[in-house]
């Protein structure tokens, strides 16, 4: 797939069509688990929560799934206790932005080699039999390598490229590295670069 350089997604116009792409996406698999993964970024995007809410606007009961578990782990049960079997599904799911909308955070425990267990497929495929899509974040591309055991695990992924930062090049080597692990790639949205904070 080509690695087109747009301009950034900006606008709920913009999510909507993204939402499009991922309903209708054309393929044998019906698309309901996505992946969203930036590339060369500290601090993630908020194109996994937004393309979340736009789902649950257009009548989808979606769960956000963030399982950027590097850094400090919550006190609340997530993702990583349900994949670990240390939490049922019921108690990782927490109220959304939005109606329709539940998210489950990273979980209360911080170890990145669970991402890839066979747990992983289980507990996703449990938080469907009672909703429609999954919106999955993880930590970025290359500074790790979560994305690529999750990529396997979902029916497609979306990366993300930020405006004036990411490189063709380093967009085309996070690609070639999720489809070599079976990864389907849905598409490339471009984002704004992160703004600093002065306080």
């Amino acid at each position: 797939m080509r690695i087109p350089m747009r301009r950034p997604i900006d606008s709920a116009e913009s999510y909507r069509s993204l939402h499009a792409t991922v309903k209708f996406a054309a393929g044998e698999q019906p698309v309901r688990c996505v992946l969203v993964v930036d590339v060369d970024r500290e601090r993630p995007s908020s194109v996994a929560e937004r393309l979340s809410e736009t789902f649950a606007r257009g009548g989808d009961p979606t769960v956000f799934v963030d399982a950027n578990v590097r850094g400090s782990a919550n006190a609340a049960p997530g993702f990583l206790d349900l994949v670990a079997g240390k939490a049922q599904t019921a108690e990782v799911l927490t109220a959304g932005s939005v109606d329709g909308l539940r998210v489950v955070g990273p979980g209360s425990f911080s170890d990145p080699d669970f991402l890839a267990s066979d747990g992983v497929a289980t507990a996703l495929a449990a938080l469907l039999t009672t909703h429609d899509y999954l919106i999955v974040r993880c930590a970025g591309l290359p500074q790790h390598g979560d994305a690529i055991a999750l990529a396997p695990r979902v029916d497609a992924v979306i990366l993300t490229v930020t405006a004036g930062v990411t490189r063709r090049p380093r967009a085309i080597e996070a690609r070639d590295a999720l489809e070599r692990v079976g990864g389907r790639l849905l598409g490339v949205v471009m984002v704004e670069p992160a703004r600093r904070r002065w306080w």
